[in-house]
């Protein structure tokens, strides 16, 4: 069983311009077209039991659409997030739609959204999101496709939890794409999820272990960022960690499933 916690894909008609240029920023070539089809035909063949897709709002009017797509879509192989937008006047109205109509979280990039993780007008929407029991997913670190600032930081991230306890929060990336060695020393312990997304290609499987260790294998989950890496080459990466069989098998699906219950 594999459960992969971090996908993007695009409805048809959007997928062929927003994967081109995607890559274009990045300077990358995405594995599969981009579409739901191709994603989960890519994960079946990589050997992913199931994908929780992460979908991103760059700009309030696009998430009626979004979550109208993911809606009538998700379903047992495809597990959709839900969009949401800091700066749509009604967060809270839609964080309570995504809840009432079956949606586990939601997903938000401050750096493709405009805001600093840690704002202080963002601690009433994470509070609003805690009291729905969504998880929160957030981009964390730096995006190779975007310039400077970074816009969430392992710091960022240590505000949040402090301001907002009970939060069900997964920082991408463990914990903070290319800023790791803050993710050791200010993230690991605290109380929150980290993903493997987009992260195996730069930490040794020393570092990763270590990271993995400090931070307790039942708070790490599994993730590809797909269609920006390779599934099978992400899962036996994780396979060959230096962990015991039954941690590999926690970040592979088991602590997905007791998070998405």
């Amino acid at each position: 069983m594999v459960i992969d916690f971090h996908t993007h894909c695009f409805a048809d008609a959007l997928a062929p311009s927003a994967i081109d240029n995607l890559q274009k920023k990045a300077n990358m070539t995405a594995v599969h077209d981009g579409t739901l089809g191709g994603l989960k035909a890519y994960m079946a063949a990589c050997g992913v039991d199931q994908c929780v897709i992460q979908p991103v709002a760059t700009k309030p009017s696009q998430i009626s659409a979004i979550n109208k797509w993911a809606h009538e879509n998700m379903n047992n192989q495809a597990i959709f997030f839900g969009a949401l937008h800091p700066d749509d006047p009604y967060f809270v109205s839609t964080a309570k739609k995504l809840k009432e109509t079956g949606f586990k979280g939601a997903k938000l990039h401050p750096d493709y959204q405009r805001f600093f993780a840690d704002e202080s007008r963002m601690m009433p929407l994470y509070e609003a999101l805690r009291d729905l029991g969504l998880v929160v997913v957030l981009h964390a670190g730096v995006d190779i496709g975007l310039p400077a600032p970074v816009h969430c930081t392992p710091i960022m991230l240590k505000r949040i939890i402090e301001n907002i306890p009970g939060l069900k929060l997964v920082a991408a990336h463990m914990g903070s794409h290319a800023l790791w060695r803050d993710v050791e020393d200010v993230l690991l312990g605290l109380p929150l999820y980290i993903d493997t997304s987009y992260s195996c290609y730069a930490l040794q499987n020393a570092d990763m272990s270590r990271m993995i260790c400090k931070h307790g294998a039942q708070n790490v989950l599994f993730g590809t960022d797909s269609p920006w890496m390779r599934a099978d080459d992400e899962m036996r990466n994780i396979m060959d960690l230096d962990l015991a069989l039954e941690d590999k098998e926690a970040i592979l699906f088991r602590n997905a499933q007791l998070l998405l219950k």
